[in-house]
This record gives C-alpha cells, structure tokens and sequence, in this order.
C-alpha cells in the first residue's frame, strides 16, 4: 500500500513538473496544474512530496505572470496547514522573495500576499517583515493593501513583527500624506495580535 502512495506522489510531482513548464505553450495548462495543488497536497501530505512541489511552486512564481503568481498565492493560502512540511524554507522563500524588488507595483503586491500567505514558516525572518513594513509606503494602493493584509497576518504569528512594526506604523501615520482610514487602521492591527 505504500509503495502505491509513493509513486502516486511520484507521479504527481512528474505532472506538476509537466503542468509547470507548460508556460510557454499555453497559459490555461499551466494555471490549471496551479489550482489543482491544494487538493494534491492534501490527497499527499508526505513532508518530501510537499517539499519538492513548494519549491517546483517558488520556481514558477518568480519567472510568471501575475496572474499565475496570484494563483500561487491561492494555493498557499488554501495549504498553509502544509507549509511547515517544507525544509528547504531559505530556498523557497529566496526564489518567491526576488520579485518584492520589481519595478511592477501589482508584482511586488502579489508578492507580499504571498510572504502573507507564508507566515507562519517565516514569523522570525527579519528581511520578510522589512518588505511588508516597506510596503506600506508604497504609492500604489493595491501594494498599501497587500502590505495591510501581511502586517495582519504576520501580527498573528510573530511578537517579533509585533515589536518592529509599532515604530514603522507610528511613524507612518504622522505622515500627512497618509489616508485617514489608513491612519485609524494600522495601530490596531498590530495592537489585535499583540501577545504579552
């Protein structure tokens, strides 16, 4: 019976790999083989077999579009009981990371999502919670919100982000420029999540 799961896994790395490098032929095969992966990590939750797709995963998120990236996001949303499965944690986060440095707002948006998503592998990652903290002074409003979201996410998990933050988020709200939603909003969120 294990050796049936063990190539079951197997086979469905081999179609992950497949499904992935389909890139370039079409879009919708490669979105596809995305999508499906939160059932597949729970059909195999083998520490290997989750390992190995996470980084096939960070591979296709930092040479993507958008939209597979934001599918990406998704997925490790959907399978964040998963991600402590994942070894090679430096690896992973290494390839996914690279994109915070875009010229493209939207990508580095997604991007910050997706370090949201990963949060509970990466609470004590000081260059991770730099980037959601840097975020915030974005002039792009989606990357503002995405910023949002991580500092909530990563507020939830890590003291020590709780500790950073609270000077990045106070000096963020003396900043005229600042919406007021965006001023009433940041010191909660911070607050919600702090644990003593």
């Amino acid at each position: 019976m294990s050796d049936d799961n063990d190539r079951d896994a197997n086979q469905a790395l081999v179609e992950l790999d497949k499904g992935l490098r389909s890139g370039g032929k079409g879009e919708g095969d490669q979105v596809e083989c995305v999508i499906s992966l939160s059932k597949v990590f729970d059909k195999h939750p083998f520490p290997i077999f989750i390992n190995s797709a996470c980084l096939k995963l960070s591979d296709c998120f930092n040479v993507s579009n958008n939209f597979v990236r934001l599918c990406i996001v998704r997925v490790l949303e959907e399978s964040q009981k998963h991600l402590d499965k994942i070894h090679n944690v430096d690896e992973f986060i290494a390839r996914i990371f690279q994109v915070v440095h875009s010229n493209d707002p939207v990508a580095r948006a997604v991007t910050i999502r997706c370090l949201a998503a990963c949060a509970p592998i990466l609470a004590k990652r000081k260059n991770v919670h730099h980037a959601v903290l840097e975020a915030l002074n974005s002039n792009d409003e989606i990357e503002v919100q995405a910023s949002i979201h991580a500092v909530l996410e990563f507020s939830k998990v890590s003291q020590t982000f709780n500790k950073g933050s609270l000077d990045a988020i106070a000096h963020k709200i003396q900043i005229a420029s600042v919406p007021m939603k965006l001023q009433l909003f940041l010191p909660f969120s911070t607050w919600m999540h702090h644990r003593q």
